[in-house]
């Protein structure tokens, strides 16, 4: 299931106007947030949280709350990539703080949004629901859609972690009616997969499967290539399990592809063994005995990935 975040928190990840009034130390401090941001996306959390920390401590000295603010929600995202999502909790309540302090709807909102992510990452699933129905309060007060569809979003995995499948569905839903409202790509992706993943576990499967489709079709038009990677694997399962061996092998081979380009080995080999085995089950001898020697030479590659 995908559970999502905001990428940007307090203050804007890109430039605007505010830079102009702002001194040459407060826009670094943006600056560095815009960095750790981008070492984040790049898979290099060590280098995020040096760059964050940088930021928190620059903007102590200037008394930029916004800053702490920002660097605080980084630094708990750098705890999550790094699986301690106890730490990421108390980071984020202390930008929780912070941003109450300051009295900022958006920067409450955002705090908010990362401290409930956390909390259900973290177990704290009661906890984590209370403070998403808190910003989806303050996000339809301030009418701030995108953060509604994220806090959504969760909802719905927080109610299908709970067994409230209908409720979970109906969140989902409504997270993905607001997304394709505003154009918004990834998140839709987001919905989708979480729609898909929730009909399969109901028996829903070509439900399911038109679900992974849009989001395959989504995935290629934003290059989002691990994406796309993800969503072959899921809909070549996905065919498989509706008794379609063909459409499961086609899937396979090229979910095998999309993971072996992107240097992910393991995961390669998994979805290559899987088409070895849908080729057999089909009689398709040559076809099998190619991707079996395809398989071999693979097993004698070291894996680069995880």
């Amino acid at each position: 299931m995908v559970l999502t975040v905001w990428a940007c928190v307090a203050l804007s990840c890109s430039s605007s106007p505010d830079r102009e009034v702002r001194g040459p130390l407060a826009n670094r401090v943006t600056d560095l947030h815009e960095q750790g941001q981008r070492s984040l996306k790049n898979g290099d959390a060590s280098r995020a949280k040096s760059v964050f920390e940088k930021a928190r401590r620059l903007a102590a000295s200037l008394d930029d709350l916004p800053g702490v603010i920002q660097a605080l929600n980084g630094l708990g995202m750098v705890a999550i990539e790094e699986g301690v999502p106890t730490q990421a909790v108390a980071r984020h309540r202390q930008a929780l703080e912070l941003a109450e302090r300051t009295g900022n709807a958006g920067s409450v909102l955002q705090s908010i949004g990362h401290l409930g992510a956390a909390l259900h990452q973290a177990g704290q699933w009661e906890e984590a629901m209370s403070y998403y129905q808190r910003g989806l309060e303050v996000a339809r007060k301030i009418a701030d859609r995108e953060a509604e569809a994220i806090l959504l979003n969760n909802v719905g995995l927080l109610e299908q972690q709970h067994g409230n499948d209908l409720a979970a569905e109906r969140s989902f839903q409504q997270a993905l009616d607001i997304n394709r409202g505003l154009g918004a790509r990834q998140a839709e992706v987001a919905n989708l997969v979480n729609l898909g993943l929730l009909s399969e576990s109901r028996g829903r499967l070509e439900q399911a499967r038109q679900y992974l489709e849009q989001a395959l079709v989504l995935d290629k038009l934003s290059e989002n290539r691990s994406g796309i990677a993800a969503d072959l694997a899921t809909l070549s399962r996905l065919a498989e399990r509706q008794g379609q061996a063909e459409a499961a092998l086609d899937y396979g081979k090229r979910a095998y592809h999309s993971h072996k380009a992107l240097g992910l080995s393991d995961r390669a080999r998994t979805e290559l063994a899987r088409a070895i085995g849908l080729a057999k089950a089909l009689g398709l001898r040559e076809e099998a005995a190619r991707l079996q020697a395809e398989f071999d030479a693979e097993e004698q590659r070291p894996a680069r990935a995880k």
